[in-house]
């Protein structure tokens, strides 16, 4: 059993680093660096300085894990998390975040462009051999 501090910070949904680690699939070290990075509120701390995270902020962790599965760099993620799950930013925050979309979405229409070309040279008759200049690679402007 633990300790009456534990047990009324378990009451209140506060949570080791190493809980949450285990309940969002990231290691603590991870946690540590989303907080250095801003994208991880400050967390609660105790008298002795042990990090207690509410729950919620697995929450976070999973909104940054989705956003760079879609390409966003850390450091984009900030902003797009808080409006994912529904937090309040300044309208300049808002701005980047929603130019940091449009990008994304540019980006990936172009990836998805020169997939459907090479699908169509490997669905297309023998002799569409993939030659030289035949598929425009290049995908950043």
């Amino acid at each position: 059993m633990g300790t009456v501090m534990e047990t009324i910070e378990e009451a209140s949904g506060l949570v080791s680093i190493g809980q949450l680690a285990k309940t969002a699939g990231v290691s603590s070290r991870t946690i540590r660096y989303y907080e250095e990075l801003g994208i991880l509120p400050e967390p609660h701390r105790t008298t002795g300085g042990t990090r207690k995270y509410p729950r919620e902020y697995g929450g976070y962790i999973e909104t940054a894990l989705a956003l760079k599965e879609l390409g966003f760099r850390l450091e984009e993620v900030k902003p797009l998390a808080r409006l994912a799950l529904g937090r309040a930013i300044s309208p300049l925050q808002r701005a980047r975040a929603t130019q940091l979309v449009e990008d994304r979405i540019q980006a990936l229409d172009k990836q998805v462009a020169v997939l459907r070309r090479l699908r169509d040279c490997v669905n297309g008759p023998e002799g569409a051999a993939l030659g030289p200049g035949r598929i425009e690679w290049q995908m950043d402007t």
